[in-house]
């Protein structure tokens, strides 16, 4: 392997497994797309809008 594919090969895993999946402690050890689902989840659908 050369130091273009380590390269790639590492920025794969960062962004396929490091930053979305792994548990982080700030956000209540939970992965980040697990903390937005719950976030997406607490917040209504329809906004009523203001006129």
């Amino acid at each position: 392997a050369n130091h273009d594919e380590a390269r790639r090969d590492i920025v794969q895993y960062i962004v396929g497994f490091y930053n979305p999946v792994r548990l982080h402690s700030t956000l209540g050890y939970l992965s980040p797309c697990a903390y937005e689902a719950k976030l997406t989840a607490k917040q209504p659908s329809d906004v009523s809008e203001i006129t």
